[in-house]
């Protein structure tokens, strides 16, 4: 990983520590510069780190039981448009339901690993 990449989490890291509320302001990331191509190419498939393991677990114990539908049951439509998703960016979670007496369930785990 370029030194540039390196010092810029380092940064953002000790912003997140060092700031009261323990998060960097809006204000504070607005200053930051986009890194060059180069910089990110440099950064690219986990470039000069070592491999490291990592085990995330998860538990969901949703249930359901003894319910019970009776008469006309009627269901909404679910679709997502052409360009839903055109200008996202960052993590996103979709989640859609169809049916009915349905548990949704859903975890994001985000992993940062920093090296120095």
């Amino acid at each position: 990983m370029g030194y540039v990449i390196r010092w810029k989490l380092k940064a953002a890291l000790l912003a997140l520590l060092v700031t009261g509320a323990g998060y960097a302001s809006a204000e504070e990331w607005m200053d930051a510069h986009s890194l060059s191509e180069d910089q990110l190419e440099d950064a690219s498939g986990r470039q000069g780190i070592p491999l490291q393991w990592q085990i995330n677990n998860n538990q969901q114990n949703a249930n359901v039981s003894d319910n019970l539908l009776s008469g006309q049951v009627v269901t909404g439509n679910n679709s997502i448009s052409d360009n839903a998703f055109g200008n996202m960016s960052g993590v996103a979670t979709v989640i859609q339901n169809t049916g009915n007496q349905v548990v949704i369930q859903d975890s994001t785990q985000i992993n940062i690993l920093i090296n120095h």
